[in-house]
């Protein structure tokens, strides 16, 4: 609790009448990412294609586990909690296959990704002043393109499949003996790019990061017998935990007057809008308007449809 918002707030309550007065609260909140998804509280899965190419399975194995662990940070504050799994590859991604994914990995939205790792181009083999062995007394410098292709459904959203598509070209250090062919140095720089899969993964979880934005946010709040609970309430929210904040609302919702328990109503919905459960948001918001006409839910209610809205294109 910060001692410094109780005083404030303290002292507009003795300065308030019984009417209902509103305390705004500046807050950082969750939009949809730069794709336009909107993976808040839904579970997250990853697949990528085992296919015959094993350099470019283990790639994207690599490329999968990094998104994974930049979702979980962003959304899961670091937990595990984001599945990775192997898949076949298909003949074709379609709507049936994504769906057969859901069904499989338990995920509300599955992402399936697949990469091709293209020829490198090497430069020129030079001996290596620091080397320790005949096999990598020679260094090359090789440049692999590479393509990556993610397919994404959302079961609870449009029954659609997302498509994104992006390139780039990844160098390596190769050493070797200075006597292999061509060939032999293709073939090892296209392992060697395996550990930069890392950042390919990270790069193309960024599409898919929480974009925040700061908004404000009004509560309501009496001075009556039961201010310090009002107070107490809404320093909870302002500490953003609106759990706690919900149960001392709820506490507010037995006594007799109508437009008090409207304003208790409206808070709780408020904060269920923000802990981004807009079906208990909607529902305590329809119990508010049911005992009285609060000047602050129409704004609520415009939110909490835009919302719905987002999540259903």
């Amino acid at each position: 609790m910060k001692r410094s918002f109780l005083a404030l707030l303290s002292a507009a309550l003795l300065a308030a009448g019984c009417s209902p007065q509103t305390y705004s609260l500046y807050l950082d909140v969750r939009q949809p990412s730069p794709s336009g998804l909107d993976l808040s509280r839904k579970s997250l899965s990853i697949a990528y294609l085992e296919g015959t190419n094993s350099v470019d399975s283990l790639f994207d194995r690599s490329a999968a586990s990094a998104m994974a662990r930049s979702l979980e940070a962003d959304y899961f504050g670091g937990e595990e909690r984001v599945g990775l799994y192997s898949v076949p590859t298909p003949d074709t991604v379609s709507v049936e296959l994504m769906r057969s994914l859901v069904m499989d990995t338990g995920g509300d939205v599955v992402f399936l990704l697949t990469s091709r790792l293209g020829e490198p181009n090497l430069e020129s083999n030079q001996p290596f002043a620091g080397a320790t062995s005949p096999d990598s007394a020679y260094v090359c410098m090789a440049a692999v393109p590479v393509r990556t292709q993610l397919y994404v459904y959302d079961s609870m959203a449009q029954d659609k499949v997302f498509s994104f598509k992006g390139k780039t070209v990844m160098r390596c250090q190769v050493y070797n003996s200075g006597i292999g062919s061509e060939e032999s140095l293709k073939i090892l720089s296209l392992h060697q790019v395996g550990p930069e899969a890392d950042a390919v993964g990270q790069r193309v979880s960024t599409h898919f990061l929480s974009d925040w934005r700061r908004d404000t946010f009004s509560f309501y709040y009496f001075n009556d017998t039961r201010s310090e609970t009002w107070v107490q309430a809404l320093s909870y929210a302002q500490d953003g935990n609106f759990a706690r904040a919900i149960d001392l609302w709820g506490q507010l919702l037995g006594g007799g007057n109508r437009l008090k328990k409207a304003c208790a109503c409206y808070n709780m919905a408020m904060a269920f809008y923000l802990l981004e459960d807009l079906t208990l948001a909607s529902g305590w918001l329809e119990e508010c308007d049911k005992l009285e006409n609060v000047p602050l839910s129409k704004g609520l209610r415009k939110r909490i449809d835009t919302r719905l809205e987002k999540l259903q294109k």
